[in-house]
C-alpha cells in the first residue's frame, strides 16, 4: 500500500511540470459536519465502546482535467467532543468525552467512459486522534491511528434541469491500523497493530446553476478493522499486564458546502 500511495503522489506532483494546452484546473475549498461513530466489539459480538457525535472541519480539493482524465488531491479534516460509553477493563461502565480528530490526505483518478459515468481510483492517509477524558477514578486514554487506504469506485454524473448533480459509489481497502496508547502517565505508552479493514462510501453532489459557483455534498462512508494481537503493557518498564484493540467499526456522514474556483 506504500509503494502505492507514493506512486500517486508522485504522479500528482508530475502534472506540476507537464501542462498541455487542453488540461484544467479546478479548486473548491468549504466547510460543513460530520456525524461520526465508533463501536468497539468483543470476540463474541458484545458492544464494548460506544463514541458518537458531530465534528465541525473544512475540506479542500483540486482537480486537474486533461482529455478523459481527471486527477484530485484533497484534504479533509474535522475536530470537536464527541460522547463516550464505554467500560473499563474491569467491566464497569464509564461515560465521559473524546476529543476526537480525524485528517484524511487523498490522491487519484477518474477516468471517463462514457454517458456521465467514470471510473475512480485513489489512496488515503488516514490520521485519527482520540482523547478520551477521565472521569472520576477512572484514567483517561490518549490515542493516535494511521493507516492507509485504497479506493476503487465509479461515479455518475447528471445534467438536470437548472442543476449538475453526480453520484459515486466505492469499495475500501485499508492497511492494518498503527496505534499509539497513553494512560495518562499511569502506565508507559504502549503500540499496537490491528489487522486489516474494508468498508463503503458513497457520496452525492449538488451544483445549483442559479449558483454556478457552490456545490453541496453529502458523504457516508463504513469501514471495519479487526482486532489486534494483544501487547505488553508496563510500568516504569516493569510488566503490569497486557492490552488489544478490539474489533472495531467506524461510520462518518459529512455534509459539506464549497465554492468552486
Amino acid at each position: 500500500m506504500k509503494p502505492l500511495f507514493s506512486a500517486a503522489l508522485s504522479a500528482a506532483l508530475s502534472l506540476l511540470l507537464v501542462q498541455p494546452a487542453s488540461a484544467q484546473w479546478q479548486a473548491r475549498a468549504g466547510a460543513g459536519l460530520r456525524a461520526v461513530s465508533h463501536t468497539e466489539t468483543d470476540n463474541v459480538g458484545r458492544r464494548l465502546v460506544r463514541e458518537s457525535g458531530w465534528l465541525p472541519g473544512i475540506a479542500v480539493q483540486a482537480d486537474y482535467a486533461s482529455g478523459k482524465v481527471t486527477w484530485f488531491g484533497a484534504v479533509d479534516w474535522y475536530r470537536g467532543d464527541i460522547d463516550y460509553r464505554g467500560q473499563t477493563q474491569a467491566g464497569v461502565a464509564a461515560t465521559s468525552r473524546t476529543a476526537t480528530g480525524l485528517a484524511s490526505l487523498r490522491f487519484g483518478a477518474a477516468y471517463a467512459i462514457q454517458n456521465g459515468y467514470s471510473a475512480t481510483a485513489a489512496v488515503e492517509a488516514d490520521d485519527w486522534k482520540r482523547d478520551i477524558r477521565g472521569t472520576g477514578n477512572k484514567v483517561g486514554l490518549q490515542e493516535r491511528y494511521r493507516s492507509e487506504r485504497l479506493i476503487v469506485g465509479l461515479s455518475k454524473a447528471w445534467q438536470l434541469p437548472g442543476a449538475l448533480a453526480a453520484a459515486d459509489v466505492a469499495v475500501l481497502f485499508a492497511t492494518p491500523e498503527r496505534m499509539r496508547v497513553g494512560f495518562s502517565g499511569i502506565l508507559d505508552p504502549v503500540a499496537l497493530k490491528t489487522k486489516r479493514g474494508h468498508g463503503i462510501r458513497i457520496g452525492a453532489q449538488y451544483r445549483p446553476a442559479f449558483a454556478p459557483s457552490l456545490e453541496l455534498r453529502a458523504a457516508f462512508d463504513w469501514i471495519r478493522i479487526g482486532r489486534s494481537e494483544e501487547a505488553p503493557v508496563t510500568r516504569d518498564g516493569q510488566f503490569a499486564g497486557s492490552v488489544a484493540q478490539p474489533e472495531h467499526v467506524r461510520q462518518g456522514l459529512s455534509l459539506n458546502v464549497s465554492r468552486l474556483f
